[in-house]
């Protein structure tokens, strides 16, 4: 975690987590003195996880995204919290220096990383069918039983032909 964050860099994200967290706070009360309520829906939901009306409840979490970036021992998991919480705080800072609602494309990066994430996933569940598939495959040639290689042979390359697809469709996203 060392790349990721050193001495001076978590003081600097302390100190923004600090004036962001009273900068909330004199919001929170200026709505509530002027009867004003936020919207619930201040920030796309792939950016933050809470719903409130509060400004200080989204810099809460974004505190505890940088607790939890400090206690992550994964370096992926490290990579993915260090991005949340840098646009977290993007778009708090960007959002209470204005004292207005951020617009939905600030959120687009978080939402097309998520995306990318699942469709990762997706390739790894479907390259563990592949194999399993092939297992089937030796079997049915070891029992030389033609109907069962020819099936076997069929859903492989099915499968194979799904696993292509989903690499040309992980291309594409992460081309842009």
């Amino acid at each position: 975690m060392r790349e990721i964050l050193n001495a001076t860099s978590i003081q600097h994200i302390e100190q923004l987590l600090t004036n962001l967290s009273e900068r909330a706070e004199q919001i929170d009360a200026k709505n509530r003195q002027k009867q004003n309520e936020l919207s619930e829906k201040w920030f796309s939901p792939s950016l933050f996880s809470r719903r409130s009306n509060l400004a200080i409840d989204y810099v809460t979490e974004t505190r505890d995204t940088f607790v939890q970036l400090q206690r992550t021992e994964g370096q992926q998991a490290q990579y993915y919290l260090a991005e949340r919480l840098s646009l977290q705080l993007e778009a708090l800072t960007t959002a209470l220096r204005i004292n207005k609602l951020p617009k939905q494309e600030q959120d687009s990066r978080i939402t097309a990383q998520n995306k990318i994430q699942q469709l990762h996933q997706q390739l790894v569940t479907y390259r563990d069918y592949e194999r399993r598939l092939t297992e089937n495959l030796d079997n049915a040639v070891s029992q030389n039983n033609p109907v069962l290689i020819q099936r076997a042979q069929q859903r492989l390359n099915r499968c194979q032909m799904a696993i292509d697809t989903l690499e040309k469709k992980i291309s594409r996203y992460e081309e842009g």
